[in-house]
Protein backbone atom coordinates (compact mmCIF):
# COMPACT_ATOMS: atom_id res chain seq x y z
CA UNK A 1 0.00 0.00 0.00
CA UNK A 2 0.80 3.51 -0.39
CA UNK A 3 0.14 7.38 0.85
CA UNK A 4 -2.59 8.93 -1.50
CA UNK A 5 -1.76 12.33 -2.70
CA UNK A 6 -4.81 14.76 -2.62
CA UNK A 7 -5.23 18.59 -3.99
CA UNK A 8 -8.09 20.20 -2.37
CA UNK A 9 -9.66 23.05 -3.68
CA UNK A 10 -11.57 25.37 -0.60
CA UNK A 11 -13.35 28.27 -2.15
CA UNK A 12 -15.32 31.04 0.43
CA UNK A 13 -18.86 32.38 -0.78
CA UNK A 14 -17.91 35.60 -1.00
CA UNK A 15 -14.54 37.84 -1.03
CA UNK A 16 -12.59 37.66 3.13
CA UNK A 17 -9.98 39.62 3.96
CA UNK A 18 -6.59 37.98 4.80
CA UNK A 19 -7.25 37.91 8.13
CA UNK A 20 -10.33 35.46 7.40
CA UNK A 21 -8.19 33.60 5.06
CA UNK A 22 -5.45 32.87 7.92
CA UNK A 23 -8.11 31.90 10.41
CA UNK A 24 -9.81 29.03 7.35
CA UNK A 25 -5.64 27.85 7.20
CA UNK A 26 -5.56 27.31 11.05
CA UNK A 27 -8.64 25.88 11.33
CA UNK A 28 -7.89 23.33 8.68
CA UNK A 29 -5.07 22.87 10.00
CA UNK A 30 -6.67 21.56 13.45
CA UNK A 31 -9.78 19.46 11.65
CA UNK A 32 -7.26 17.32 9.45
CA UNK A 33 -6.56 14.31 11.99
CA UNK A 34 -3.76 11.96 11.73
CA UNK A 35 -3.43 9.68 9.93
CA UNK A 36 -3.96 12.31 7.35
CA UNK A 37 -1.65 15.49 6.97
CA UNK A 38 -1.56 18.56 5.94
CA UNK A 39 1.01 18.90 2.89
CA UNK A 40 0.85 22.29 1.61
CA UNK A 41 -1.68 25.02 1.93
CA UNK A 42 -1.70 27.47 -1.05
CA UNK A 43 -4.04 31.04 -1.25
CA UNK A 44 -4.95 31.00 -4.99
CA UNK A 45 -6.62 34.59 -6.50
CA UNK A 46 -9.47 33.51 -8.66
CA UNK A 47 -10.99 36.65 -9.85
CA UNK A 48 -12.40 40.40 -8.37
CA UNK A 49 -10.44 39.76 -4.88
CA UNK A 50 -11.55 36.31 -4.48
CA UNK A 51 -9.23 34.13 -2.65
CA UNK A 52 -9.55 30.28 -2.69
CA UNK A 53 -7.15 27.25 -1.00
CA UNK A 54 -5.49 24.94 -2.47
CA UNK A 55 -5.05 22.67 0.22
CA UNK A 56 -2.72 19.04 -0.07
CA UNK A 57 -3.44 15.59 1.91
CA UNK A 58 -1.20 12.90 2.21
CA UNK A 59 -3.38 9.84 3.48
CA UNK A 60 -2.24 6.31 3.68
CA UNK A 61 -4.06 4.10 0.83
CA UNK A 62 -5.08 1.67 3.92
CA UNK A 63 -6.89 4.63 6.04
CA UNK A 64 -10.15 4.68 3.30
CA UNK A 65 -9.60 7.97 1.11
CA UNK A 66 -9.93 11.57 1.31
CA UNK A 67 -13.83 11.90 1.81
CA UNK A 68 -13.56 11.98 5.50
CA UNK A 69 -11.00 14.83 5.00
CA UNK A 70 -13.33 16.60 2.81
CA UNK A 71 -16.24 16.10 4.97
CA UNK A 72 -14.20 17.61 8.00
CA UNK A 73 -12.81 20.40 5.99
CA UNK A 74 -16.41 21.31 4.89
CA UNK A 75 -16.90 22.21 8.74
CA UNK A 76 -14.54 24.92 8.76
CA UNK A 77 -16.01 29.01 8.97
CA UNK A 78 -16.27 30.12 5.03
CA UNK A 79 -15.99 27.05 3.48
CA UNK A 80 -18.59 27.47 1.16
CA UNK A 81 -17.44 24.81 -1.78
CA UNK A 82 -14.84 22.28 -1.16
CA UNK A 83 -13.91 19.84 -3.54
CA UNK A 84 -11.03 16.68 -4.50
CA UNK A 85 -9.51 18.66 -8.00
CA UNK A 86 -6.74 15.81 -8.07
CA UNK A 87 -5.31 12.64 -6.34
CA UNK A 88 -2.29 10.88 -6.68
CA UNK A 89 -0.68 7.30 -5.20
CA UNK A 90 2.84 7.43 -4.26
Amino acid sequence: MGTVVGNIRVMPAEVIDDEKINKMIDEIKSVVKPPAKVGNIQVRNVAFGLKGLDVTILIPDSAGGLDPVVEEISKVENADNVEVTDVGLL
